[in-house]
């Protein structure tokens, strides 16, 4: 039943990607980057390398497992994001080993900090956070001034966590009497509810509130409010004079396991990601906006997105430990999962030579000799 779901899944989208290419004549082609350049995917540390997986059939452009590398596995050319931790356990880092990254490393994209925002991430204040980001924006530049440095991506862009940002800002302005030099904007969109000792992503540490965005275990997959965060987003982006900077999705998923989403029924609930990709996809791919995209994009939304995750193992009911998402089987990295499947049928289908179509990608944080 589910293979046969699986096949129409694949033949619809094939049609409808083939539709896209033709109706998004304002996109025209061009011999540089392709759609693919802009998808990435998450990588759990702990279950190996990328390499360790058949990445290839996957078409992937760029990774992060959340740290940071010297020498970061590269297959096929793909592009890796190092990642400074600044929670109060893991920060300040060891700077001499920064320092020999960031030379052996050069042009590449500094993430400073994974939702820094969050009590269960990094666990900071918009003063510490603002405090930490102008040492670790500093100390980057020292030593590479083409190194592109990225803001921490909160857990999902809500008007609370944009609160959060708008502290964020202002403290550094306070601080350093200049605005926040952000080279590129990053957030997550990890749909989950805000509510003070509850399930989700809780309050944005410093914030008094108790409750924000009550999102349903449901929301979790709703492409629309995905679509709706981010188009909030870069409105807020551009109300903040920040609108001819980049954007990235360094995170983004459905971590709920399919048998909530399918009403009990894995096949069912496997399905809803599905469509769910399918549409958020798109979407990224597609959207732009003259009046909040990114100028030197074609107006696109988003540059680029980082799906999570290629290998996090399935959640465990027993242990109540694990998120949905993942491409590859975690016990076996051969095999790909249901939605590895769909991932590569979408892929193959943008990447299509008879069909293809590129956008040009005019974003240098990840150009990395």
């Amino acid at each position: 039943m589910l293979r046969r779901a699986r096949r129409l899944l694949c033949a619809t989208l094939l049609l409808s990607v083939a539709f896209c290419c033709l109706s998004q004549a304002a996109l025209c082609q061009s011999p540089g980057d392709s759609y693919t350049s802009r998808f990435g995917v998450g990588v759990n540390p702990a279950l190996g390398d990328i390499v360790d997986y058949p990445v290839g059939q996957l078409h992937i452009g760029w990774y992060s497992n959340w740290g940071t590398r010297i020498s970061p596995s590269r297959p096929d050319g793909m592009e890796y994001a190092q990642l400074i931790r600044v929670s109060p356990t893991a920060y300040p880092p060891d700077w001499g080993n920064v320092a020999q990254i960031i030379v052996a490393n050069p042009g590449a994209l500094w993430i400073i900090g994974n939702e820094p925002e969050c009590i269960s991430q990094d666990n900071r204040t918009p003063t510490e956070y603002a405090a930490i980001y102008h040492d670790c924006f500093t100390f980057i530049k020292g030593h590479d001034p083409t190194a592109q440095v990225a803001i921490g991506g909160v857990v999902v862009p809500t008007p609370l966590r944009r609160e959060w940002l708008t502290h964020v800002l202002a403290a550094y302005q306070t601080a350093y009497g200049e605005p926040m030099p952000i080279d590129v904007w990053n957030i997550h969109v990890q749909i989950l509810q805000e509510k003070r000792g509850s399930w989700g992503c809780g309050i944005p540490v410093g914030l008094s509130h108790d409750e924000g965005e009550l999102y349903t275990i449901l929301d979790n997959a709703d492409p629309q409010i995905f679509i709706g965060l981010v188009q909030d987003f870069r409105q807020w982006m551009a109300d903040q004079g920040e609108q001819g900077k980049p954007l990235i999705i360094s995170e983004f998923g459905v971590l709920m396991p399919s048998e909530y989403l399918g009403h009990g029924d894995r096949a069912s609930g496997d399905i809803v990601v599905m469509d769910f990709m399918t549409m958020v996809f798109d979407f990224l791919r597609l959207t732009s906006d003259e009046s909040t995209g990114y100028p030197e994009d074609e107006d696109h939304l988003v540059q680029r997105w980082l799906w999570y995750s290629l290998n996090e193992p399935y959640y465990d009911f027993e242990t109540q430990t694990g998120m949905n998402g993942a491409l590859f089987e975690a016990h076996d990295p051969t095999q790909l999962t249901v939605l590895g499947q769909h991932w590569k049928c979408y892929m193959d289908a943008i990447i299509d030579r008879e069909n293809q179509l590129y956008i040009p990608l005019l974003f240098p944080a990840f150009t990395q000799e």
